[in-house]
């Protein structure tokens, strides 16, 4: 069957943080480039998953930072949003800054930014159906839109998923961590009518949720919920650390455990007793997926030990955060000042000569992965994967 063609030069999947920022470079950069996503919306899971916080902007140090560590677009959606109300600033958690945003002001700010440039054309609502490749390059990709199908025949194609669409159907190599090692997944519901909401509550919370799992009133992993507040004084978030496994069943396990949690939090804490649910996330979160085989896999001790390359494109000063299905939430950091640099090879595939990658599935291990995966670095990795596909 034949369909509607569309010939562009650079092709993004993924409209994520990632998949903005390399589809709105690669369009500045002069090239005629296609968008899709999934959803009908930009921002990917840092939407979906009721997400807080950008991490990895900032170099690793005890003082409020005054810029980020890499200039470009991640600057000014970080100068974008800091322009909303209600007014974000810098936060310190633990031994590192992020910088706290509402969900509707991220979208806002990628749309603003995505519909600037007349190079950039955005199919939302739309899925990858398939892609042909030959003689180990991408030479078309079949999308559908609602009952709609499109061939789009591209010159350079950007895996911005998450899911590692297109590195799945292209064939390109990839590796993925065995299940009893794969990091927990994330799903996060909003919670209003708190009542005297302090910073005591981030640690009741997990506390309370420990006791009960001990006690085996709850299944163990809800112990690993952690709590943060929200803009209002009502206001909070509550994200549930779900096995990889459990995630088969998807949103049902996960809205069941959502509302056992929170009835338990309002039976033993004053502060959740007349709080109600008002936002669950739409699906569950993973923090691990498909990781590309690329020209280089950066590892865990290239990490810790700061090191820079060569083809050194991201600084990241963002800590190992690994979500451990036995022992929770570990942190590996760097020392205070050093960061470290991703190499470009990590966003090139050995098997297809016109693939990159960017965000979550780029080519590093599986405890690197843990450091990589945040925002901030990702939208930093997006944007130069638009740079290198828009010259290539």
């Amino acid at each position: 069957m034949k369909y509607k063609t569309i010939e562009c030069e650079v092709l993004v999947v993924g409209g994520g943080v990632s998949g903005i920022a390399a589809s709105v470079k690669a369009a500045r950069e002069g090239a005629s480039t296609v968008l899709i996503e999934k959803n009908s919306f930009p921002g990917g899971t840092a939407i979906t998953g009721l997400h807080r916080f950008i991490c990895g902007l900032y170099a690793n140090s005890k003082d409020m930072p005054d810029k980020i560590l890499n200039k470009g677009i991640a600057s000014e959606i970080c100068f974008m949003l800091q322009k909303l109300p209600p007014e974000k600033n810098p936060l310190r958690m633990g031994k590192v800054y992020v910088l706290p945003f509402a969900a509707s002001n991220l979208m806002s700010v990628l749309r603003s930014l995505s519909q600037k440039e007349k190079q950039l054309n955005i199919y939302y609502n739309t899925e990858v159906v398939s892609a042909k490749t030959e003689n180990n390059t991408i030479v078309s990709v079949t999308i559908q839109k609602f009952n709609k199908k499109f061939n789009i025949i591209p010159r350079v194609v950007i895996d911005c998923s998450g899911d590692g669409v297109i590195i799945k159907l292209s064939g390109a190599r990839y590796e993925t961590t065995s299940p009893d090692q794969r990091q927990l997944s994330g799903y996060t519901f909003r919670v209003k009518g708190l009542k005297h909401v302090d910073d005591i509550l981030a640690v009741k919370v997990p506390y309370y949720l420990s006791k009960a799992a001990e006690q085996k009133k709850i299944p163990f992993y809800l112990k690993y919920t952690t709590f943060v507040s929200g803009d209002d004084e009502d206001e909070g978030y509550c994200k549930l650390n779900i096995p990889p496994e459990l995630t088969i069943k998807m949103e049902k396990q996960a809205k069941k455990d959502a509302l056992l949690v929170h009835n338990f939090l309002s039976m033993v804490l004053p502060v959740f007793k007349k709080s109600y649910i008002v936002e669950m996330s739409p699906e569950v979160v993973d923090r691990e997926g498909p990781l590309l085989y690329g020209k280089y896999t950066l590892t865990a001790e290239d990490i810790i030990n700061a090191r820079k390359f060569p083809d050194g494109i991201v600084k990241n000063a963002w800590p190992i955060e690994l979500w451990d299905q036995q022992k929770g939430i570990i942190y590996k950091y760097l020392e205070p000042g050093e960061n470290y640099e991703i190499p470009l090879r990590c966003l090139v595939t050995k098997d297809i000569k016109n693939l990159f990658c960017a965000g979550r599935c780029i080519s590093v291990t599986h405890e690197a992965l843990g450091s990589t995966r945040v925002m901030g670095t990702c939208i930093s990795l997006g944007e130069r994967a638009g740079y290198e596909a828009a010259h290539c």
